[in-house]
């Protein structure tokens, strides 16, 4: 890496999340003199349906039996559709749930013991080119180097200042709550305990979750909000996710999962986009963009710690790279890995198509084992 005149860094990582982390840990390992920046002190409350799959950890370097904060394996999943369970098992752990909280301040704290400088509690204010660098202005303060990655999520300034963000791309709008409730009740109040049960939403447009991860309950809903193709295009309305959440949280209590004794922590809300369509531009002079930054999220489940891990790592390799050219090195990466977020010409065919033939395939799929294997976990979620 160069390092830019006058400055004490080679790179900047503006957000402290997975793949910041990840960024940050895997550049100070190769040497560099890296900056980690993040509005929040950590361990910060962060919602999440919260899974991370055995080829994230292996990214990670971490292994599951060895991680410290709490961790459920898994090796069964189901999906209830117009009231029928599905139940999918496989003969090994495909999954493990984790408390994001833990998970992002035990990987921030592995990248600052590894020779990264983390300062939480800086809010970035500003991002601009100065002379050949990248500026980052926080408060008073401003700090400059050749490279800054930008890993602070969907509203991440770096991405606003320098990439290229479409108002048509896919957004996600989720609301989710995760409370310390105690394994003994939650066996209670589920026989599939520390198994993730998905609800997919009559139109497809959007799927709830519960999910027990050891002491703690975590359950939440999203859907598409708008932009994108006619397939992908939701309604656009905050109303359209309150409804479903009310209709989710109805059924939850009905069937005594959610007892009306049982105090849940207050509900948040949290979009980002998805990589469907109209994709953001991920690198560029002197900056790079990873995980929700980048909207990289997985297209159909929303699932956004994989490619956030596997993209700050990416990034990470690209800076390091003997050869240079950073930007396009990571470009063709993130192109290679996750696709070019553009349809193809099948994805438009089926776009094209009324919704209530793509919502048939949709059910078909889910209703078949093998399918909703390979298609819905497997493909969609990462599993296996």
């Amino acid at each position: 890496m160069t390092t830019a005149a006058g400055s004490a860094w080679d790179a900047i990582v503006v957000g402290g999340g997975p793949g910041g982390s990840t960024a940050a840990w895997r550049l100070a390992r190769g040497g560099a003199r890296v900056l980690l920046l993040d509005a929040a002190r950590f361990p910060r409350p962060k919602l999440c349906a919260g899974w991370v799959t055995p080829a994230v950890w292996r990214a990670l370097e971490i292994d599951p039996r060895r991680y410290p904060r709490t961790i459920q394996p898994f090796s069964d999943a189901t999906i209830e559709l117009d009231g029928e369970v599905l139940e999918t098992s496989w003969d090994r752990i495909v999954s493990y749930g984790i408390i994001r909280r833990e998970f992002d301040d035990h990987l921030l704290r592995r990248a600052q013991e590894t020779g990264a400088t983390v300062r939480e509690g800086v809010r970035v204010t500003g991002v601009t080119r100065d002379r050949g660098a990248i500026r980052v202005a926080a408060g008073d303060e401003g700090f400059t180097a050749p490279l800054v990655i930008g890993a602070g999520g969907h509203h991440c300034p770096v991405a606003r200042a320098l990439g290229q963000i479409s108002d048509r791309e896919a957004v996600v709008v989720t609301r989710e709550s995760e409370t310390r409730v105690g394994t003994g009740l939650l066996r209670e109040l589920t026989r599939r305990c520390g198994t993730p049960e998905l609800f997919a939403e009559p139109d497809f447009r959007g799927y709830g979750w519960y999910f027990t991860k050891g002491d703690f309950l975590n359950v939440g809903i999203g859907c598409l909000a708008g932009g994108g193709s006619r397939a992908h295009r939701g309604s656009g309305d905050g109303r359209d996710l309150h409804r479903r959440f009310e209709a989710m949280m109805a059924r939850l209590r009905a069937d005594g999962r959610l007892p009306a004794g049982l105090e849940l922590e207050p509900f948040r809300g949290h979009a980002y986009a998805v990589r469907i369509d109209h994709p953001r531009r991920v690198a560029g002079d002197g900056f790079l963009l990873v995980g929700d930054a980048a909207g990289l999220a997985r297209g159909v489940s929303g699932e956004g710690i994989g490619p956030a891990v596997e993209s700050g790592a990416l990034a990470a390799d690209a800076a390091l790279s003997a050869h240079g050219g950073a930007a396009v090195r990571y470009a063709d990466a993130i192109t290679a890995r996750f696709g070019t977020g553009r349809p193809r010409l099948a994805e438009r065919f089926l776009g094209n198509l009324p919704h209530r033939i793509t919502e048939t395939v949709a059910r078909a799929i889910c209703r078949a084992p093998w399918l909703r294997r390979r298609l819905v976990f497997e493909g969609a979620f990462g599993m296996g």
